[in-house]
């Protein structure tokens, strides 16, 4: 099982907790759970920190959703599938509320 937070190491440390009357479990490499440790942090914390960004911020190369907005450019080829929903919102946007492309075509042509 790979660790919750880098999803790169296996995960060798487990950290249980009680939330709203249920368990809540988390999985951690031994490098990260020191870093929560360190961070003076629990790993709920932590993990609640992770589930707001996810899908607002690559966990690839760290690209996040206002740098996206700054300039309509991603950082890596995997931001296309770890924020689509960020990509597609732009889209529409920009095109009248459709993700169709409405406009010149490369040729000069309208379609």
């Amino acid at each position: 099982m790979l660790c919750d937070l880098c999803r790169k190491r296996n995960a060798t440390l487990t950290d249980r907790v009680v939330v709203n009357n249920g368990a809540a479990e988390f999985h951690f490499c031994e490098a990260c759970y020191k870093s929560i440790v360190r961070s003076g942090r629990t790993a709920l914390e932590v993990m609640n920190e992770v589930a707001a960004r996810s899908g607002r911020e690559c966990p690839v190369c760290g690209t996040n959703a206002e740098d996206f907005a700054g300039g309509f450019l991603f950082g890596c080829p995997e931001c296309y599938d770890n924020m689509r929903e960020i990509a597609l919102s732009a889209a529409a946007a920009t095109q009248g509320g459709s993700t169709r492309h409405i406009g010149r075509r490369a040729g000069g042509g309208h379609e």
